[in-house]
């Protein structure tokens, strides 16, 4: 009975992969957020810097103001989360000017 009480090297649980090695592709993909915010903030600035949609050729020359090198697979991936942010914030602007204000 005694043997049966002692903890063993065998009988341990199988080992799960470091949390640096699960979150590789998560950071790229955070990566992706936030070039796709800074890019929908620029497409947002007022001024002689004004752009109205997160096209590709919006995100090239915001790629080459700011010295960002994209290629094409990441731009696709980037201008897909951009869409998405832009979608979200002009829904949101929209909501905000139909709120009645009272005074």
């Amino acid at each position: 009975m005694r043997e049966l009480s002692i903890p063993s090297l065998f009988d341990s649980q199988p080992a799960v992969a470091p949390p640096a090695v699960a979150e590789g592709p998560a950071r790229e993909e955070r990566r992706y957020d936030q070039l796709a915010k800074d890019f929908i903030r620029w497409c947002f600035s007022f001024g002689a810097d004004f752009r109205n949609s997160p096209d590709v050729i919006n995100l090239r020359v915001w790629g080459h103001k700011t010295k960002v090198k994209l290629r094409e697979s990441v731009e696709k991936e980037v201008l897909g989360e951009a869409r998405r942010l832009y979608f979200k914030r002009i829904e949101h602007l929209t909501q905000k000017s139909e709120t009645p204000t009272l005074l």
